[in-house]
């Protein structure tokens, strides 16, 4: 993770200030948004323990506020995102590759391979300005508010998402590590092919009258047979890690929804205690399919990321 924080900034520091400006106003907007949504669960918890009770209404009226507040929010934050991770920001840095691609040009510079390099870029363009991006990097602080109010309330559920999240975050480290090896194997591999391929097609007269196309085929076959062991090897990280520390880490849900069921029965616990813990429960459950399901994608990301800025955004000093 500490490659997707890194990147994250220096995708960032690059923007001029008026899109940087632009861009913190959308991340604070989403980040209130997510802080309001961790506080629904509280008053939810209150509701149901004051059924029937006069002082009902007044956690109502704060539920119903809260929870606007955080739809507005979450509105203005996505169609600004969109438009800003769509369109203004990878605009800039079409612009910017492109330029600094041209004043570093030397005798092997080919328009057409630049240009199809730099526009296969944007999908990281747009990767560290979507929410998505954001949401990875602020999950481990809505873990942890998470798991505090799970431990303040019932700490031996407490301790077993505590343990749950150790794992999850050990596999996460050890699975982006290997990972981002394997996906810039990949990555290497996929150039190899498209350059394969443009060399065939640009100097295909050539080779025809030289006859060297059995030459040819061989170097193509050679580069797509690379590019099936690099998704063997990537395909191959995901199922390692798929029956160690993320099995472990899934099934620590079920444990304390079990728990928690148990004190309520017991009656060392209310209702509206539970069902506020459940969904903190829950929630642990959504961040962590962060660490189990997208860590194979943020570590192709960061792989692409590093060549797009290290040759095309990085200014040369």
């Amino acid at each position: 993770m500490k490659d997707l924080y890194k990147y994250f900034i220096l995708f960032h520091r690059i923007l001029p200030t008026s899109l940087f400006i632009k861009k913190l106003f959308i991340d604070i907007s989403y980040i209130t948004s997510m802080f309001l949504s961790f506080i629904l669960p509280i008053f939810l918890g209150k509701i149901v323990d004051n059924f029937g009770k006069p002082i009902l209404l007044n956690f109502f009226y704060i539920f119903t506020l809260i929870y606007l507040a955080r739809v507005i929010l979450n509105q203005i934050s996505g169609t600004t995102r969109r438009i800003f991770s769509t369109v203004e920001a990878p605009k800039y840095l079409f612009k910017r590759a492109i330029s600094n691609a041209l004043k570093r040009k030397d005798n092997n510079f080919i328009p057409e391979k630049e240009m199809d390099k730099i526009f296969s870029f944007q999908h990281i363009f747009e990767f560290f300005y979507r929410n998505f991006t954001l949401y990875v990097l602020i999950v481990p602080i809505m873990m942890f508010l998470s798991i505090s109010m799970i431990i303040l309330n019932e700490w031996e559920a407490g301790v077993i998402a505590i343990l749950g999240f150790i794992f999850m975050w050990i596999s996460s480290n050890k699975k982006m590590k290997v990972e981002e090896q394997a996906a810039n194997k990949m990555n290497e591999a996929e150039y190899d092919v498209s350059e394969t391929f443009s060399d065939l097609y640009s100097g295909y007269e050539d080779i025809k009258s030289y006859e060297t196309l059995p030459i040819t085929f061989t170097w193509i076959s050679e580069a797509l047979t690379r590019l099936k062991k690099s998704y063997d090897l990537y395909g191959k990280v995901e199922i390692r890690f798929g029956f160690t520390y993320e099995l472990i880490s899934i099934l620590t849900i079920p444990i304390i929804t079990f728990l928690l069921g148990f004190q309520v029965f017991s009656g060392n616990l209310s209702a509206g205690k539970a069902i506020m813990l459940l969904v903190y429960t829950e929630r642990v459950l959504d961040y962590s399919k962060v660490y189990i399901q997208d860590t194979d994608y943020i570590s192709w990301a960061i792989a692409r990321a590093k060549v797009a800025y290290n040759e095309y955004l990085k200014e040369e000093k």
